[in-house]
């Protein structure tokens, strides 16, 4: 007959603590594996308006727009119209590091990212409460995502118009 270990509380308890504490630990490199970027029941809010390429125009333009980089794997607003010249902040708003890239090179997929004729593009990252400034001046449509979070969804999009 076999006697349950007078220790397997303890080995049961210390597992939990252990997963516990990677679970922490993952919240602060990005999503738990597995967990949809969907997911998440988290929330910000922007200073700017959102607008789709398809309504953006000089009339509904803005001269200067935030996006926030945030926990939920999101740019919020995903897509905004600025006039060319204006700036354009992004802003993490969370805990967990970011970046605003717009590379191919650096893509997972290419067409996660794209600049008009003549623009160049950036990858600049982003710590917890970090912003960064851009000023666009070509016409046209930019496409950028989040490097670690690319392939969760974590893309944006800008037209400029003049």
């Amino acid at each position: 007959m076999t006697h349950p270990s007078p220790h397997r509380p303890t080995l049961l308890l210390g597992l939990a603590a252990a997963a516990a504490a990677i679970l922490v630990a993952a919240c602060g490199t990005g999503p738990i594996p597995g967990q949809s970027a969907s997911s998440s029941n988290t929330t910000s809010s922007s200073s700017s308006s959102s607008s789709s390429s398809g309504g953006c125009s000089a009339a509904t333009a803005q001269t200067a727009v935030t996006v926030d980089a945030t926990d939920a794997l999101k740019f919020t607003p995903a897509s905004v119209c600025l006039k060319a010249g204006g700036t354009v902040t992004w802003k993490n708003v969370g805990n967990i590091f970011h970046t605003t890239t717009d590379e191919a090179s650096l893509a997972a997929n290419s067409s996660d990212a794209a600049v008009p004729s003549g623009a160049s593009g950036w990858n600049q990252s982003l710590n917890a409460g970090q912003s960064f400034s851009l000023k666009l001046t070509v016409p046209g449509t930019y496409k950028y995502f989040c490097i670690p979070h690319e392939s969760l969804g974590m893309l944006g999009q800008i037209t400029v118009v003049s």
